[in-house]
């Protein structure tokens, strides 16, 4: 009963999330390759299943995910059922033994993380250079590899944004510290891809007003604070493009003394 279960609704639940997840990193890359740096440099995403003995990459991964990825369940052969359903049953047995050697821990857990497809991949970026496209940690300024991993996410986010039915939904991202080791230029196109990419932010800095050309508009709030007095000061400015202003704070509690 579990070999059937296994080689049908299981195998077949796997199937759809691989190839959704497929679909989102075609997405991504899409949106990666309409949008490369001033310097002409592209980068992708590269979703790959782990090689063949690598922790935790099931054994016979490789032929089972070539099956689930690119044949309808409803078409596989009993040699195919058979391949991902060995597949399954090693994950399985292996993720229990793991557990029993642990401790134990409930059956719906193990299974729970045995059948978990997200482990068996790993994620990498890549950047198209010199004609070729190149590890994103090979040889590269400091600036170039922030964008590496700036970039690809802006495009994940926008991605994921697309899907939404409602065409004004907000398309929020939060930055704490946002591109630090970037330089002021490097900055400046985040920032423009930040706009590229249709997408609304709030960014936390102890240096960074987010005043740049390649913004059409930015609300500022920059908080003060002095040693010994239980406060904080904050100053609103806006950015429209060209120059920065001063704000009145329009929910001011306090009349002025």
């Amino acid at each position: 009963m579990l070999e059937n279960h296994l080689q049908a609704e299981i195998a077949a639940a796997i199937q759809k999330l691989l190839q959704d997840a497929e679909r989102q990193v075609d997405a991504i890359n899409k949106e990666l390759h309409k949008r490369p740096t001033s310097t002409g440099v592209r980068f992708r995403l590269q979703w790959q299943p782990l090689p063949e003995g690598a922790e935790g990459a099931p054994v016979g991964l490789d032929a089972a995910r070539k099956r689930l990825l690119n044949t309808s369940a409803d078409l596989w052969s009993a040699e195919d059922r058979r391949v991902v359903g060995a597949m399954l049953q090693q994950r399985i047995a292996t993720e229990r033994a793991d557990a029993d050697a642990a401790g134990g821990g409930s059956l719906l857990d193990q299974l729970a993380k045995a059948l978990d497809y997200r482990h068996w991949h790993r994620f990498s970026v890549q950047r198209w250079q010199d004609g070729q496209w190149r590890r994103l940690s090979g040889p590269a300024s400091s600036g170039e590899r922030a964008l590496g991993l700036t970039v690809p996410l802006f495009a994940a986010v926008a991605s994921y944004y697309s899907q939404s039915s409602y065409a004004y939904s907000p398309r929020l991202v939060l930055l704490d510290e946002a591109f630090a080791g970037i330089d002021d230029a490097a900055r400046a196109h985040c920032m423009g891809l930040i706009r590229e990419f249709d997408l609304d932010f709030v960014l936390t800095s102890e240096r960074e007003w987010g005043c740049y050309a390649e913004l059409p508009g930015v609300s500022i709030c920059q908080l003060q604070r002095r040693e010994g007095v239980d406060a904080v000061h904050v100053s609103r400015w806006t950015w429209d493009g060209r120059a920065r202003h001063r704000e009145d704070d329009p929910d001011r509690r306090f009349a002025e003394a």
